[in-house]
């Protein structure tokens, strides 16, 4: 399924491939990501960084790093992270809004420190986003997107936990 995704992707950047509109850029959010856990949910605050290529007004590549959110429980401390790659297809509404989606394979990972004792677990799964992003002028753009990544089962033996992540992120573009 991953290979069709792939596939799927380049197929579409190399059909709508122009040289005009290439352009490299960075960005910063700021996000909310909800865990549903054994039918409880959490919402951490976390933030993430990107760098992208623009390939053409309608396809963009980037990499991202996040810190989805951490949180204290019993004294322990539990973190949530992720490294991903994405293909964003972008459909432009006008000069200065457009909307996207998103289709990518993110590397979460999931830490337990409980003292002298770390305990992580890493999960490559696919994942979507949707979302839109405004021009303010020619290099900075505004961006707010919904991202899913998906369903990460956690197992130990015959135990075994599925958490379900979400997150909603506000941020900042700016291209060179």
């Amino acid at each position: 399924m991953k290979k069709i995704f792939a596939l799927a992707a380049l197929a579409f950047a190399a059909a709508t491939a122009s040289a005009a509109d290439n352009s490299w850029y960075v960005g910063g959010d700021i996000g909310s990501t909800k865990f549903k856990l054994l039918g409880t949910s959490s919402t951490r605050t976390g933030f993430g960084a990107t760098a992208g290529y623009q390939l053409n007004t309608n396809v963009a590549f980037e990499a991202s790093a996040r810190r989805l959110g951490s949180w204290k429980v019993n004294g322990d401390e539990l973190s949530a992270n992720a490294l991903q790659i994405s293909a964003l297809g972008i459909a432009p509404i006008n000069n200065q809004f457009s909307l996207f989606a998103r289709l990518g394979v993110s590397r979460n990972s999931l830490d337990l420190d409980e003292g002298k004792v770390t305990y992580s677990i890493h999960k490559t799964k696919a994942f979507f986003g949707l979302g839109g992003a405004f021009q303010i002028d020619k290099a900075l753009s505004l961006r707010a997107e919904y991202v899913n990544l998906g369903n990460n089962k956690i197992s130990d033996g015959s135990d075994s936990i599925e958490v379900k992540m979400h997150q909603f992120n506000l941020g900042l573009n700016y291209a060179f």
